[in-house]
């Protein structure tokens, strides 16, 4: 009967932490320094790793691929954005393809592209609108192709997380 009523309590208890669950919007940001890099050696001569930016400074069009950091308590990535910048004196179209899965299980590919005037910047996000209002429950990467002197100046992920 002891036994019993001691589960009884622990089953009470741990209700009790789930009625009291917080959602929290969590958002990490980070520079392209840190988790981009050039898709292929012959890119790498073209690309420029500064510290609050990745550049393409060559003469011709250049990929770079980012890898974004995730919450692993909580693989519910509400948003992630890459904010893009146009260093040229031309108009210039920075297309980004978001991939988002498992190597292993398969990936989706979402493509967003922006055209930006000379010497501005701008942002490309993808959110639950873009994956039939469900968050994204698997690893987020981007593969950017940067025309010359276009680059990544911040990649930011948001998460939401269930606190108890």
């Amino acid at each position: 009967m002891k036994l019993i009523a001691v589960a009884a309590s622990v089953a009470l208890f741990a209700l009790s932490l789930q009625a009291d669950a917080v959602d929290l919007l969590s958002t990490n940001g980070t520079g392209p320094v840190g988790n981009c890099q050039a898709a292929l050696p012959t890119y790498e001569g073209n690309i420029r790793k500064r510290p609050l930016a990745i550049t393409n400074e060559g003469s011709g069009a250049a990929f770079v691929t980012c890898a974004l950091a995730t919450e692993e308590v909580s693989l519910n990535v509400q948003s992630f954005a890459t904010r893009i910048t146009n260093l040229s004196a031309a108009p210039a179209t920075i297309s980004c393809t978001a991939v988002v899965g498992d190597e292993l299980e398969g990936a989706d590919y979402i493509v967003k592209s922006a055209t930006l005037a000379p010497l501005t910047s701008g942002s490309l996000t993808w959110n639950t609108a873009d994956n039939d209002g469900l968050l994204f429950a698997k690893s987020v990467a981007i593969s950017c192709n940067l025309p010359p002197l276009t680059g990544l100046n911040r990649n930011r992920v948001t998460t939401l997380l269930s606190l108890i």
